[in-house]
């Protein structure tokens, strides 16, 4: 398996226990993926994902994607995959060019936005 160099933030997550995949073939306990994804072990629990900003909720992992809905600040939502998505790099809620996108669920709307929008 190739390993990619990570931000300080992905390598911290690699030490807890998370697995980098390239694209390519995953294991069993992961699906085939084409994008690069940081996924978590089989059997991981997700805390809500509660938005520190008012986000949109995108179809893909582009901020310039088509809109599906708003999270907003404060509101909880759920984590549809326990893997984070390095995808189209973006510079919000603090964060400059990161490019690590959530799948969530917000009253009924699954779609993605930024990791460093919500906690």
């Amino acid at each position: 398996m190739k390993m990619k160099r990570l931000t300080p933030a992905l390598t911290g997550a690699a030490a807890a226990g998370l697995l980098i995949l390239a694209s390519g073939t995953a294991s069993a306990a992961t699906t085939q993926t084409s994008a690069t994804t940081v996924q978590a072990k089989a059997g991981c629990v997700l805390n809500p994902a509660v938005a520190h900003e008012s986000v949109k909720i995108r179809k893909t992992t582009k901020v310039n994607a088509t809109a599906l809905g708003l999270l907003p600040k404060g509101a909880k939502a759920t984590y549809v995959t326990c893997g984070v998505k390095l995808a189209d790099n973006y510079s919000l809620c603090g964060w400059k060019n990161d490019n690590r996108w959530s799948y969530i669920t917000y009253r009924g709307i699954k779609g993605y936005v930024p990791l460093a929008c919500v906690v």
